[in-house]
């Protein structure tokens, strides 16, 4: 057996080399005795993420909106078929859906809904959606309808123009339209409409209100069939956040899911529903809920329309105080008695009499 044996001239090189690993190796020892984390830095961190993550929710309209000319760019100027990434059409197949729901809208009540919607596909790239929606309230009945068209790759995005309507018939119609995006990045979801709105209303007392609004939603896929989403609305002045959910059971003979939103507004108003959702048609009843938001029918910009419209519906006209009616001249004159050395009395004009 071949043994190494160095040489003498060589120890004190081997005992450096020795001496210099075991320094490196204390150098890395870490004293875990000293590590220290601050509550007080914890508690700042967390609230500056919820800051961003307030900032991102209100902003993610306008970043889909901001992505509409580059991808708008790609579809008028496409590269070979031979060069392209064979995606799915922008529709699979004729598709509906409809939903029930019930639940409280404070300052109004009490609510029930039904709505439904149909897509269908035009080529592969494009494709057209309608909605359409009716509520009863305490306050009347409501109904709304919205139209979508869009192109969409999806494994990556929508982009397309929507407009939306919805009518209180004893009180307000409320009409909505602009750009529509949603972006698909694995398991997530970035989902916004923003644009130009503006209400009527039937009393001319209450003046009419026109402006911008803009709505966006973050949702997450923790499992196939499971949605969760957490979003801000603004439209003419009313602002509000929710917070939904949905859950689709593929074991029945419909597709069938489970949804629940809540809802709090920037006036106090809040807003609480459940309700239950089918879906019809596509090229498959096995679809998972991911894959029905994003290969077949956008979210009912119907109901998204009213539910972020809070008490612009139902606002009434300012109140006016009427002047108050001008004196009595008998009352006036009257009141001035008794007085020293006689007395007022009316006869048609307020007159003196003395007592001499």
């Amino acid at each position: 057996m071949l043994r190494f044996v160095p040489h003498v001239e060589d120890l004190p090189m081997m005992q450096r080399r020795n001496e210099s690993i075991e320094t490196r190796q204390q150098g890395l020892e870490i004293p875990l005795t000293n590590v220290r984390i601050s509550a007080n830095w914890l508690w700042g961190a967390t609230i500056m993420t919820l800051r961003r993550l307030s900032l991102l929710l209100l902003g993610t309209a306008s970043v889909l909106a901001w992505q509409a000319a580059a991808l708008a760019a790609d579809l008028l100027a496409p590269e070979p078929f031979a060069e392209q990434d064979q995606t799915l059409p922008a529709v699979s197949a004729i598709n509906g859906k409809w939903e029930l729901d019930a639940g409280v809208l404070s300052p109004v009540g009490g609510l029930f809904r039904a709505a439904g919607s149909v897509s269908v596909p035009l080529g592969d790239r494009f494709g057209v959606q309608i909605d359409g929606s009716l509520t009863l309230t305490g306050a009347g009945v409501v109904y709304g309808g919205a139209l979508h068209a869009f192109t969409r790759d999806p494994s990556r995005y929508l982009l397309g123009v929507t407009a939306g309507v919805v009518v209180a018939p004893a009180n307000a119609t409320l009409v909505a339209v602009g750009p529509e995006g949603e972006l698909y990045l694995d398991r997530m979801s970035f989902e916004g409409w923003a644009g130009f709105a503006a209400i009527n209303y039937v009393n001319p007392a209450t003046p009419d209100i026109a402006g911008v609004f803009a709505m966006g939603d973050i949702a997450y896929y923790p499992m196939d069939d499971l949605r969760l989403n957490l979003g801000g609305r603004y439209l003419l002045g009313e602002l509000s956040v929710r917070a939904g959910t949905e859950y689709l059971f593929r074991q029945f003979g419909t597709p069938l899911s489970v949804t629940a939103e809540a809802r709090l507004y920037n006036t106090g108003a809040y807003a609480f529903r459940v309700g239950l959702k089918g879906y019809l048609g596509g090229n498959d009843d096995q679809k998972s809920l991911v894959d029905r938001h994003r290969q077949d029918d956008p979210e009912n910009k119907a109901i998204d329309l009213y539910n972020a419209s809070g008490d612009l519906l139902y606002a009434q006209p300012p109140t006016v105080t009427p002047p108050p009616p001008p004196p009595d001249p008998e009352a006036v004159c009257l009141a001035q008695n008794p007085v020293d050395g006689g007395y007022y009395y009316w006869d048609g004009e307020c007159n003196f009499s003395s007592y001499d």
